[in-house]
């Protein structure tokens, strides 16, 4: 199955804004069919570019957002046939009497490469019927239907024009092109518009003052040698720098950076409105798209992004085996779960495509495929955003505060593992947040899989929370929430599929601890939870493993110990203000023994429990609930 290529939620809160010609001379939207007079080359069983709504020329992998209007469009990924050369071509146009001339029409484009082979796409002009083509520009590639603005003023003073969309699907199995709203325009002299302010709509006040950073783009036919570059907050008095020594030509972009930073003085909402003036000493022709204005929340703090990076595989899928290795080394690169990483990973095994017999498959795993709605494998999902994989994605979701600070530290006695964790809420994170603590094995080996994969990274065994985890309630800013979770694993060489046992167990287990959102399913933060080793070592040597059950216990709870030699155990049970509230002492003989703790007298809450084996202690915790 081919990856699926979903939109990723704008990661910069701009508007893009929208140029107007001065005159249209030609326009096309498409609604009532193939326009009368254009014509295609195609080599293509389903007809090549055909007229109809973004539904029915869309497929499982090209799905085709909805313009709001029908569109033409090619789609390889539906026909999987011979789309290596196809040409959609305009009708012979006179420009004969015109010497400046831009096109603007929209894209919908992944220029995506899959299995070796990448996607292209150009606009193109001839003037000899098409006997020869002369390239203007090539297809901007994006996630969403993308407008675009091309200078034409090369095919002007000639009676016999044609213009032409060029799709190629490099002799592979790609995706498509959708094209809507072609029209041919006489531009403004004149037109300069703010493109985007890159800022994220929520930024604290540790980072401040801020750089007023974006782009603009010139619309217009001159090119621009001066202007003056403008921003307000809140309506008030604008703050101007005035740019000289430019040359941003017609349909030419130009990254800004504003002399003057803004320094908000306290926490809230502000609106920044940031806009271009005085092009080379004149004024824009154009006002509609003058203006790009922004909200932005400014709140006490933000934190280091840790993003979590969930991949869905399967030692049955063939494209899986392909994609792993150039994964696996992304993920080394960015020094995947370790401590302090800025990358954490957890891949799900999933029970398909045929056989479906992948050992690692669990329910735990399945409930996360449909919370993303997974549909296809290889896949993966950053904090939440299924966008596609590489260094830059990885960057733009790390590039973005979070409001949430995480920690984590476990350790182990045995198979019995605990996990403490902290989260800090920078900003107030609403009542949907849940804490998820994922138990996975760093490596695991098995017999050679159907598609040839005999090693595994990072796979996912089991939640200490269940697939749900942990809801953490109201989360409000400036508060600090603790959470402690206990299992006790099951090792088995040979697990079957759908159980949750470990291959090597606690010296080959790693913990990876997230905070989601469960109403978008965006992960506010994560975390690489630390191993812990504080008296594990010393009591390994006088007891294999200590748990306690049941957590939550009611009116006992029992404590189970295998010793390795006759010892001294003493008990002691703590609550959360320190005081003692039980002590329990024996001689215990080698094996596994038992104490049993009276907890029905005791208040419900969170309890510490002590256990001293020949000196050497072990503390554990358990809930007591009535």
């Amino acid at each position: 199955m081919k990856k699926l290529l979903l939109s990723l939620a704008a990661l910069f809160a701009a508007t893009t804004a929208s140029a107007q010609g001065q005159s249209t001379i030609y326009s096309w939207d498409f609604n009532n069919g193939m326009p009368t007079g254009w014509s295609q080359v195609t080599n293509a069983t389903d007809g090549g570019f055909i007229a109809g709504s973004a539904s029915t020329l869309s497929s499982q992998y090209f799905t085709i957002n909805n313009p709001g209007s029908n569109i033409l469009a090619t789609n390889d990924d539906g026909c999987n046939c011979d789309k290596a050369d196809e040409y959609l071509i305009t009708n012979s146009l006179d420009l004969s009497n015109y010497s400046v001339l831009h096109v603007t029409f929209k894209s919908f484009f992944y220029g995506a490469t899959y299995q070796g082979a990448t996607e292209a796409a150009e606009f193109l002009y001839s003037t000899n019927g098409g006997s020869s083509w002369n390239p203007l520009a090539d297809i901007v590639p994006g996630a969403d239907w993308t407008s675009q603005w091309i200078d034409v003023s090369a095919a002007c003073g000639n009676s016999n024009v044609q213009f032409a969309f060029n799709y190629h699907d490099g002799g592979g199995w790609l995706y498509g092109l959708g094209i809507d709203d072609f029209a041919i325009f006489a531009p403004y002299n004149f037109d300069m518009a703010v493109e985007s302010l890159d800022m994220f709509s929520t930024v604290g006040l540790n980072n401040a003052p801020f750089t007023l950073e974006g782009t603009i783009k010139n619309y217009g036919g001159t090119t621009i040698s001066s202007l003056a570059l403008n921003y307000s907050i809140n309506g008030g008095t604008a703050v101007t720098d005035n740019l000289t020594g430019l040359s941003i030509a017609p349909y030419g972009t130009y990254s800004f950076s504003h002399s003057t930073n803004w320094n908000p003085g306290s926490i809230g909402n502000y609106s920044v409105d940031i806009w271009t003036s005085a092009l080379n000493g004149g004024n824009d022709q154009n006002n509609s798209n003058d203006t790009l204005s922004n909200s932005i929340e400014v709140v006490t703090a933000t934190a280091n992004r840790v993003v979590l990076a969930e991949e869905f595989t399967s030692s049955t899928c063939a494209p899986c085996a392909s994609f792993n290795p150039g994964y696996k080394q992304l993920l080394d690169d960015n020094n995947a779960n370790t401590s302090g990483t800025r990358l954490v990973s957890v891949k799900y095994q999933m029970n398909w495509p045929s056989p479906g017999n992948d050992p690692a498959y669990n329910s735990e795993g399945a409930a996360r495929r449909g919370l993303y709605n997974i549909s296809g494998v290889p896949d993966v999902v950053y904090s939440g955003a299924n966008i596609p994989t590489s260094q830059d994605a990885i960057d733009a979701v790390t590039d973005i505060p979070a409001l949430a600070e995480l920690s984590a530290e476990w350790s182990a006695t045995g198979t019995y593992i605990q996990c403490d964790v902290t989260a800090e809420a920078l900003a107030d994170l609403g009542g949907n947040v849940s804490l998820h603590m994922a138990m996975i094995e760093k490596v695991i080996s098995h017999n050679v899989q159907t598609n040839g994969e005999t090693t595994f990274y990072h796979v996912f065994r089991k939640f200490m929370d269940g697939s749900n985890g942990h809801a953490m309630g109201s989360m409000t800013a400036g508060n600090t929430y603790t959470h402690y979770a206990n299992s006790t694993i099951t090792v088995n060489s040979n697990p079957a599929q759908g159980s949750f046992d470990f291959w090597v167990g606690a010296n080959n287990m790693d913990i990876i601890v997230w905070l989601q959102d469960m109403s978008n399913g965006e992960v506010l933060q994560a975390a690489y939870a630390d191993y812990t080793t504080s008296s594990v070592d010393e009591m390994d040597n006088l007891a294999k493993y200590i748990s306690i059950y049941p957590n939550p216990a009611n009116e006992i709870a029992g404590i189970e110990i295998e010793l390795m030699d006759r010892s001294e155990v003493t008990v002691n049970m703590v609550n959360a203000m320190g005081q003692t509230v039980l002590v329990e002492a024996a001689t215990l003989d080698a094996g596994v023994q038992k104490l049993n703790l009276n907890t029905a007298e005791l208040s419900a809450g969170l309890y510490f429990v002590n256990v001293n084996v020949n000196g050497v202690s072990k503390t554990l915790r358990v809930n007591v609930a009535h």
